[in-house]
């Protein structure tokens, strides 16, 4: 959904990935009608406000993330990511040529 605003922008698929992981996967369980907050609810005992306070990391992550993208810290840029996608030699020499997986 946002991979091609990332690129519009040149930014790596990576970034796309560490964001996704940032805001959606460590605010989960701080959101009671999800399935890792109801999980985590059920497990502790305890409401899932009860135990947001000590879930630091889970509120500051998310927060860091937006400071590091307005700051223009950490992002890798689109063309930095197009050789360590390959795996092996000969895609990333196609990819050198200009060769892609269509041509």
């Amino acid at each position: 959904m946002y991979k091609n605003a990332y690129e519009d922008m040149g930014l790596s698929r990576l970034n796309l990935s560490r964001t996704l992981e940032d805001s959606a996967t460590l605010t989960s369980v701080l959101i009671p009608w999800n399935t890792c907050g109801a999980y985590m609810s059920a497990t502790l005992g305890v409401a899932t406000f009860s135990y947001a306070p000590y879930a630091f990391f889970n509120l500051l992550c998310p927060l860091i993330a937006v400071v590091y993208a307005y700051a223009n810290l950490a992002l890798k840029p689109l063309e930095a990511d197009a050789p360590s996608l390959a795996g092996d030699a000969a895609v990333k020499r196609a990819y050198s040529e200009g060769r892609t997986a269509n041509s």
